[in-house]
């Protein structure tokens, strides 16, 4: 969770001193957030500035001119990944001790055999290359006027991505190396030998006797591995041996994952070259946007944007007892490098009623927006004299680019006071994690409680997901506003569909939050 906090920080801090845009569509704005991350045919105020220039050109008694402030962050965490993240942190001084048995070529000890299954089942929560955990942060002040507005609106994003190595995890090789017990023969207290057959079983039922064999340097039977763990272990301390096969027992479902698909390693475990690499992009948006009533009915919009990119990189060794995963980001801001280039939105909006001049069926109105249609490209810091060979092999020497994308939405009013609507994006979107992409689905509701022209109590609801990940968790959504006298107060929230643990509490797997300040007459 440092890690975590750290990264949406340092995103924020990045992001109030230089205005940003990300690859990725964000929650931008408490509206949007609250109805399941929609706004392209629903958004109002310097908000459309963003969703759709289109907007801007809305003809409304309400929200033509006037002053928006808004921050908000996400942060989306693939499968166990922040679980397998803290936990291997944790485990800095075991790793360590685990090491050094096995530069030294000595006898296992009961917590090296802990640490090699629950080190093992970690390490497999990161595998895959859609694994990561990505945070967006964001922050803006909007000014409209008629159908102008100009912004300076502050959007990051940063992810931290683990490279997990599966070659290097041998710890006994040609007799160097940790050892275990060479007495094979059945533990004489009883209590022990129980717990040798449970071990034995579990050894069978996950298939993983060969692999163990292969790390371990042995040629032993299911029976004799059991054996030769426990009484390893300890041959007088029942509860030790109780305690260290359970927690083997425990981890040998990740641990098998890792066991039986590596069983031919190359390397020793302690040359495991296991990392976590940090991509962090934030950009500096000054922006200008117009939108105009073409026909009844229709309205376009556009938006120029000067762009100032920071983007910043680094890695950590994640094994290693003198490098921690929290310090990743510091670290990646030490290596950042700043380029300026122009970015240009477009947009439509579409309503039916005034385009046929007469009340259409749920008033539907339509839009679209095609955002950094020129596809602006940024400058990438080079990998720092002295860096781990193993992090400088997975430096991303590309230039960042923020390309174009193309997402549709709907809104309908089913009855007074009662709007729902709908996003689609079109194109699949990049993000910041290695192989993870983004197509959000949004969903949203909006229903005013009190709806006066001066004082009205807005309530959403809604649901997002990302159609182009299975891993990625979807989000339930909700907000409240208070609209009086022309300020605006208005709060969202987020929080994904599915959970994971860290340090024994359980979580959401992503989380968001908005709030929007306002004057807006």
């Amino acid at each position: 969770m440092k890690v975590l906090r750290n990264l949406l920080f340092v995103t924020l801090c990045v992001a109030v001193t230089a205005v940003a845009q990300a690859q990725s569509w964000q929650f931008v704005g408490s509206r949007a957030m609250g109805m399941g991350g929609v706004g392209v045919a629903t958004a109002y105020g310097p908000d459309a500035q963003y969703w759709n220039p289109a907007g801007l050109a809305q003809e409304e008694d309400l929200n033509e001119t006037g002053l928006l402030i808004n921050v908000g962050a996400d942060m989306q965490a693939t499968k166990n990944v922040l679980e397998g993240v803290s936990n291997l942190t944790d485990m800095s001084d075991q790793y360590k001790r685990l090491k050094n048995a096995i530069d030294n070529n000595q006898m296992a000890n009961a917590e090296n055999i802990s640490t090699i299954f629950k080190g093992l089942n970690d390490i497999s929560k990161l595998i895959g290359t859609n694994s990561g955990a990505l945070v967006n942060a964001n922050a803006g002040l909007g000014l409209k006027i008629k159908n102008f507005a100009v912004t300076a609106r502050a959007l990051g994003t940063g992810a931290i991505t683990p490279v997990v190595d599966t070659k290097n995890i041998q710890f006994n090789s040609s007799g160097s190396g940790l050892a275990i017990s060479t007495t094979t023969t059945t533990p004489s207290i009883a209590a022990n030998a129980d717990m040798a057959t449970k071990l034995k079983n579990a050894i069978n039922q996950y298939g993983i006797l060969n692999a163990l064999n292969t790390l371990l340097n042995t040629s032993y039977t299911a029976e004799q591995m059991a054996n030769a763990i426990v009484n390893t272990i300890s041959t007088t301390d029942t509860s030790l041996v109780s305690n260290t096969v359970n927690a083997v027992i425990d981890n040998m479902d990740g641990a098998s994952e890792i066991l039986n698909q590596y069983a031919a390693a190359t390397g020793s475990y302690k040359d495991n070259e296991t990392l976590a690499m940090a991509d962090v992009a934030t950009f500096g948006e000054f922006s200008l946007g117009y939108g105009q009533r073409i026909i009844p009915g229709l309205k376009l919009g556009a938006n120029v944007k000067v762009l100032t990119g920071y983007t910043a990189e680094s890695g950590v060794m994640i094994l290693k007892d003198d490098q921690k995963v929290e310090d990743i980001l510091d670290k990646a801001y030490d290596n950042k490098k700043n380029s300026t280039n122009l970015g240009v939105d477009l947009g439509a909006l579409v309503n039916f009623s005034e385009m046929l001049d007469k009340e259409v069926f749920l008033n539907p109105q339509v839009g679209l927006t095609a955002k950094n249609i020129n596809g602006p490209k940024f400058d990438r810091p080079d990998v720092p004299a002295g860096m781990d060979p193993a992090i400088a092999a997975q430096w991303n020497h590309d230039k960042y680019q923020l390309k174009p994308q193309l997402r549709g939405g709907v809104a309908i009013n089913p009855i007074k006071n009662v709007t729902l609507a709908a996003d689609l994006d079109i194109t699949e979107n990049d993000t910041m994690m290695t192989g993870i992409k983004s197509r959000q689905l949004g969903l949203g509701a909006e229903f005013n409680l009190f709806n006066r022209p001066k004082f009205h109590i807005p309530l959403r609801v809604g649901y997002n997901t990302n159609l182009a990940e299975s891993d990625m968790s979807d989000f339930l959504t909700a907000g409240i506003g208070l609209n009086m006298l022309h300020f605006y107060l208005e709060l969202a929230g987020a929080i994904s569909t599915s959970t994971t643990k860290v340090d024994g509490n359980t979580i959401p797997n992503s989380a968001a939050v908005s709030l929007n300040l306002g004057f807006l007459f």
